[in-house]
Formats: structure tokens, C-alpha cells, sequence
């Protein structure tokens, strides 16, 4: 299962969830859980982040279960992944450079503020 999760993540997906059901070594049947990177699992972003797939194995004790969840990276082109960023993806800008404040000149405060009818 590490190699699935390490190919799957080194593909560029943001993160992966692996779960392996049924009876694994023993009579009595568990579930294992692998996973590895973020994952969001509520909301209306999870419609078009997260891609699924479950597949039945049958063996020889009995059935197997595989479920397989892949979050997609932001793609802004929208070929490998969706074109909607995460509405909590914040983007920090650069401030602004300061210009400074001009001082007035001596010419300006010898006329004073009123240019009336000289």
C-alpha cells in the first residue's frame, strides 16, 4: 500500500486515502487505513477535489474491499485537476512601496494659502 500512496502522491496529488476491508490475515475481518497528505472531506469543494473509486476483490477467505480517495491538486487550467481554488486559499500580497510625503518649499509658504486677486 506505501508504494500505491507514494506513486499516487508523487503524481501531484495533494493527498490519498487508501482503505483495505475485509478479512486480511485472520477469521475475523478488520479494516487498514493508509494515508498520506490533505484531504478535505466535507463541503461542496469535495465535489470537485476529491476523486473515489471502490473495487471488490475476490479471494480465496472471502471478499476484499478497496477504497481508493485521491484529493486533486488546483489546476488554473483545469486539465489536471479543477479549475475553482479552495474557498480558503488566501494569497498574500506584496505591499505597496511608500512614496514619500513632499514637504512644501519655502516659495509656497511666502505666498501663503490664498491666491486671491493680487
Amino acid at each position: 500500500c506505501y508504494g500505491v500512496i507514494r506513486f499516487i502522491m508523487e503524481n501531484g496529488a495533494k493527498g490519498v486515502e487508501v482503505i483495505i476491508s475485509g478479512k486480511l490475515r485472520a477469521q475475523r475481518a478488520k479494516a487498514m487505513k493508509f494515508k498520506d497528505g490533505y484531504l478535505i472531506s466535507t463541503g461542496e469543494p469535495k465535489k470537485h477535489y476529491i476523486a473515489e473509486a471502490v473495487r471488490h476483490v475476490c479471494m480465496r477467505q472471502g471478499m476484499l474491499g478497496i477504497k481508493v480517495k485521491i484529493m486533486l491538486a488546483h489546476d488554473p487550467l483545469g486539465v489536471m485537476g479543477p479549475k475553482m481554488p479552495l474557498p480558503d486559499n488566501v494569497i498574500i500580497h506584496e505591499p505597496k512601496e511608500d512614496v514619500p510625503v513632499m514637504q512644501p518649499s519655502a516659495e509656497d509658504q511666502q505666498q501663503g494659502g490664498y491666491q486671491g486677486d493680487q
